[in-house]
């Protein structure tokens, strides 16, 4: 692999942290309640994926989070910046 300045993948380096103070970004800001429908960002190809609620808040950072098909609580916990709210 060649060293590069440039992120391999859309989750190596997040995202610049301005987007996420503009408040019509889809960007999640800091907290989000328990319950709370959202989208996940897919780590194969870095888009977002729906049919997801945020389960709970974890005290290190990031979320818990809940697939709606099923209501399996995910086994890792997701970073702020792969979370957005759900338009749905």
């Amino acid at each position: 692999m060649s060293s590069t300045n440039e992120p391999r993948d859309a989750l190596d380096e997040p995202r610049s942290r301005s987007m996420g103070a503009d408040s019509r970004s889809p960007d999640v800001e800091a907290s989000l309640p328990s319950g709370m429908r959202v989208q996940v960002r897919r780590r194969f190809d870095g888009g977002w994926a729906s049919g997801f609620q945020i389960c709970a808040a974890q005290p290190r950072g990031g979320y818990l989070v809940r697939r709606l098909s099923d209501r399996a609580v995910l086994p890792i916990t997701f970073a702020e910046a792969e979370v957005r709210s759900d338009p749905v």
